[in-house]
């Protein structure tokens, strides 16, 4: 059995597909021949981010705002939390212009 400092990146991603399709935690490990531990712990990073997946990236398109403009609607929208899509629009767009 290995542990989770162990495992090589195949191994890594064998674990994070096979428990994303389903598998249980015994079978995962079984399946990569390691300890269920390690199981558990590469798959909890790699749900809260902290394994990098090139797999979970963006499609490459640009993003439709940036960081200053969601900011902003955060703003907005705590300002006005029953304001509907339209209002805030309108209300960036006044603000924007």
């Amino acid at each position: 059995m290995q542990k989770r400092s162990d495992l090589s990146d195949v191994q890594k991603s064998m674990i994070i597909g096979f428990r994303a399709k389903g598998g249980s935690i015994s079978e995962t490990a079984n399946f990569v021949n390691c300890s269920r531990a390690a199981v558990v712990k590469v798959y909890r990073a790699w749900q809260y981010g902290t394994i990098q997946n090139q797999r979970r990236g963006t499609c490459g398109a640009p993003r439709a705002i940036d960081g200053r403009g969601e900011r902003r609607l955060r703003r907005c929208v705590r300002a006005n939390r029953r304001a509907t899509v339209e209002q805030l629009a309108e209300t960036l767009l006044r603000i924007h212009s």
